[in-house]
């Protein structure tokens, strides 16, 4: 929290913009905001989620080093704790996450865990591990539901990013997650 900035919205600001650059990390500290995603049929955005005081948004961006892929816009006066991007990669890295190697991951299946693939569905398709189940990461925020809350989850992308991003999600949800380390394409399973 010493390196988090508060920074106060009207309602109908935009905190973040479908399309902009990755910049920070953010918790909802007051009021509510929505989240929308535009598409060719509809510029003023599908309404993909409502977000609450508590609820995090940004990480996807950061942690992929791609283009924010929806926009977040504030319902009511509120405010926001936002984290830079180099911040969140620090702590996001440290032993926040635990990070398994496959033996490991495979002991965690073998005592009643799950492999949580978070890759897209036409890359879960064509290969994944045995017993997997796929959640993409672009979906994993709002599947997270119907995830049994007292399982443990493997969680494992191509190289890691992902999973690296969809273990964080679940972490501050309250699940069980480890992330496997070297990722589906190096792991000794694939």
């Amino acid at each position: 929290f010493m390196r988090m900035q508060q920074i106060n919205y009207k309602a109908g600001d935009v905190i973040l913009k479908q399309g902009a650059e990755g910049d920070y990390f953010y918790v909802l500290t007051r009021g509510s905001a929505l989240v929308t995603r535009e598409t060719p049929l509809s510029k003023d955005g599908i309404k993909l989620a409502e977000l609450r005081v508590g609820d995090t948004f940004g990480e996807e961006a950061l942690i992929s080093d791609a283009k924010r892929n929806a926009t977040v816009t504030m319902v009511t006066d509120g405010g926001v704790m936002r984290l830079g991007k180099d911040d969140f990669k620090k702590l996001l890295n440290e032993p926040m996450l635990d990070w398994v190697d496959f033996d490991q991951a495979q002991q965690i299946i073998q005592g009643g865990g799950q492999w949580l693939d978070v890759r897209l569905p036409s890359e879960f398709e064509n290969q994944h591990l045995d017993g997997a189940i796929n959640f993409p990461f672009e979906s994993l925020r709002y599947q997270a539901a119907s995830l049994a809350p007292d399982r443990h989850y493997v969680v494992y992308s191509d190289t890691g990013a992902r999973a690296m991003a969809g273990a964080f999600l679940l972490t501050e949800r309250g699940f069980d997650i480890s992330v496997l380390r070297e990722g589906f394409v190096d792991s000794q399973g694939a």
